[in-house]
């Protein structure tokens, strides 16, 4: 509904994979993309953009943004199965990484 409660809702239910559509009016998705990347819950968080603007340029500023994978509407199923795939698999080792930093494996010797 709106930047504020989705910032809420990502920090609370630690999703692996944000789908977000950047062309709501009043979202702001460069405001939100800063905010859980400035919130340790969720800056690894990957972000799939979803937007109308097909264009190379629109799809290269996403990308350089930060967006994880820029799909564009009518969004393909093909396409967006491929894009959750690859995001779920980088939450996956992300996850991974930090629970082997918070629970250091004990060493026996």
């Amino acid at each position: 509904a709106n930047v504020r409660l989705g910032i809420e809702l990502a920090h609370t239910a630690r999703p692996e994979v944000i789908l977000l559509n950047i062309d709501l009016p009043g979202t702001g998705a460069l405001q939100f993309m800063k905010l859980l990347r400035a919130d340790p819950a969720t800056q690894n968080t990957p972000l799939l953009a979803l937007g109308a603007n097909a264009a190379p340029a629109a799809i290269k500023n996403a990308l350089e943004a930060g967006f994880f994978h820029y799909l564009t509407k009518p969004l393909e199923p093909e396409r967006f199965t491929q894009a959750l795939d690859d995001a779920l698999e980088f939450s996956a080792l992300e996850r991974a990484e930090q629970d082997d930093r918070a629970y250091p494996r004990a060493h026996s010797h």
